[in-house]
């Protein structure tokens, strides 16, 4: 870092409003915004948690924390990591069905859904050497609410979709198991929007490329 961009960034300071999904933002986000803000103390952060994207130019935020494929917003994004989706169910579930070997086996289970919109509810894709897997699911249990699908999933109500972040830790100590591992699911790659198409304030600039650091860690150095 040349002399110059280093004294801006000492000096930098102002306001940040971010905005971010709920799970994510609880869990990850706040602990890196409390990072953040050790080592630049005279930048001041607003983190806004909520259950869906806010509009950030509406609501005068300078960054949001966004999963999976953008819109065509009129925004500008940054990839700060890659992140993968897992079909997961409780080792209880599983011992009460056969395991499905194929996603249309799927349409056999009680999948608990996560509903975002009407476009993509109880709609799974899948892939697996090139080739391309649709099915219908359905289930006696949906929720917009992700910690509410993963809290059923624990408790063994059936096969659902999370992201890596957030069941990782549950893999890892068996309350979970990853379903049809063989097959992928679509990324739930995590980018940072902002509004600014240039002459990005240096506060916002740097805290993107301090989160795009911390994401290195997510989920696998990061305790629950």
């Amino acid at each position: 870092m040349s002399f110059a961009l280093r004294q801006k960034t000492d000096q930098a300071e102002g306001l940040i409003r971010i905005n971010a999904p709920f799970g994510f933002g609880r869990k990850y986000v706040s602990r890196f915004v409390s990072d953040f803000i050790e080592e630049y103390p005279k930048i001041e952060c607003q983190l806004h948690l909520s259950d869906h994207p806010l509009n950030l130019i509406t609501n005068a935020f300078d960054i949001g924390i966004r999963f999976g494929s953008l819109p065509d917003s009129g925004l500008h994004a940054r990839k700060i990591a890659s992140h993968r989706r897992f079909l997961c169910a409780s080792p209880d579930y599983l011992t009460t069905k056969d395991e499905p070997l194929s996603p249309q086996d799927l349409v056999h289970h009680n999948c608990i859904v996560l509903r975002q919109n009407d476009e993509t509810y109880g709609n799974w894709h899948f892939t697996k050497e090139e080739q391309i897997y649709h099915v219908r699911v359905g289930g006696n249990l949906s929720s917009n609410d992700g910690e509410s699908v993963l809290s059923w999933t624990l408790k063994g109500h059936g096969i659902a979709i999370r992201a890596e972040w957030d069941v990782y830790h549950h893999i890892k100590q068996g309350a979970l198991k990853k379903v049809l591992g063989e097959y992928q699911l679509p990324n739930a790659d995590i980018y940072a929007v902002y509004p600014y198409k240039q002459n990005i304030p240096i506060r916002l600039r740097i805290f993107i490329d301090f989160l795009a650091e911390k994401m290195k860690i997510v989920p696998f150095e990061m305790a629950l």
